[in-house]
């Protein structure tokens, strides 16, 4: 068994059978549009085969001294990579531990519009054990930014070499998002655009640099949306590990669907209909992008059993798993006085950004 300690790098993871009274029922056990979270690992379901490849993948790397140990989970926009990473790879960890290692420490974190900081933030909390390390936090980026005398970012590495019980306790970086690394430099002026890329070579270094070292005390997991995978060939290193240790979220089968529908039920104390689970599943399978959509549908459907509605009632009243969100959208657009639907509007023009492509 494995003892796995988390760190965020901000502040926060046929016929029917008797049903228990709609008032009865618990807490909705569905995420919803969220992805899930480490705390989510107990209600992630469907994705067991993958959980177990990439937790094979991810101990393979870890063999040799010579492997650089990074990690990559990439796949389209709402292929589910994130919650795989978060709500089923690292509980696994937890579970069961990295060879020779009984323990490890996770840090979190999405890079955002400063990517040095969002890691320097992560690793002062686990250096000091505050959540609002402040000084250590500024500290620590200092270091990150700065190359060693010869020209490389190791300030990761230092960093990590001087953490409390590191030999036996090594840190595990999950950078979730990865893909905000490249969509941030799209929005910038000149002058920030050349600031944030100097930023952002230098937090890619730094991770290279940690997950080469051979006393393997830092290991590296990457979520990338699929659609950027032409981006990392500015980085000749990262995108070779994306071709040759790379994972691709492969889209989820009839059977895992229903797992993943039925299960969290279950659990809750509630056996969903066989007519609407394979409703449920003809309506997902194989669409781009309709996990999010179907944890949307079925947490729409909770919350119709909570008020006494019929699944099948709920889900023919949001239009389905594909009309569920389009409807939600509507009914709060049209809730919005005359002036808030046109700051909406323009808001949403602006996130409209056009390419040469």
């Amino acid at each position: 068994m494995g003892q796995l300690t988390v760190y965020l790098s901000h502040a926060k993871t046929e016929g029917k059978s008797p049903q228990p009274d709609a008032t009865k029922l618990g807490d909705n056990p569905y995420r919803g549009l969220l992805a899930f979270r480490e705390t989510d690992g107990d209600r992630f379901f469907g994705r067991e085969t993958q959980i177990e490849q990439l937790w094979q993948k991810f101990c393979h790397l870890h063999e040799d001294k010579s492997t650089v140990r990074v990690l990559p989970i990439y796949g389209p926009s709402g292929s589910g990579k994130s919650s795989l990473a978060r709500a089923g790879l690292i509980p696994a960890l937890g579970k069961k531990s990295l060879p020779g290692r009984d323990c490890a420490r996770l840090a979190v974190l999405v890079p955002g519009t400063h990517p040095l900081e969002a890691l320097a933030t992560v690793l002062a909390r686990i250096a000091t054990n505050n959540l609002t390390p402040v000084e250590k936090a500024q500290e620590f980026e200092r270091v990150l930014k700065t190359k060693s005398d010869e020209g490389n970012y190791e300030g990761l590495r230092r960093i990590a070499d001087v953490l409390p019980d590191i030999d036996f306790s090594p840190l595990i970086i999950l950078v979730d998002q990865f893909e905000e690394v490249y969509t941030y430099a799209l929005s910038l002026e000149q002058t920030e655009r050349d600031a944030f890329i100097v930023e952002r070579d230098a937090f890619i270094e730094n991770l290279l640099c940690a997950a080469a070292e051979p006393t393997k005390r830092v290991s590296v997991i990457l979520t990338l949306r699929s659609d950027f995978l032409g981006d990392t060939q500015q980085h000749p290193r990262l995108n070779k590990l994306f071709s040759t240790q790379g994972f691709l979220v492969p889209i989820m089968q009839p059977e895992e669907l229903e797992i993943a529908i039925t299960k969290p039920a279950g659990q809750a104390g509630y056996k969903l209909d066989k007519a609407i689970i394979t409703l449920l599943v003809e309506q997902t399978q194989g669409r781009e992008g309709s996990l999010p959509l179907l944890q949307f549908a079925l947490t729409r459907i909770w919350e119709g059993l909570q008020n006494g509605v019929e699944p099948a009632e709920t889900l023919h009243n949001i239009g389905g798993v594909g009309g569920a969100l389009a409807g939600e959208a509507q009914r709060l657009y049209e809730s919005l006085s005359s002036e808030e639907q046109a700051i909406a509007r323009s808001v949403f023009l602006a996130l409209v950004q056009l390419n040469e492509d």
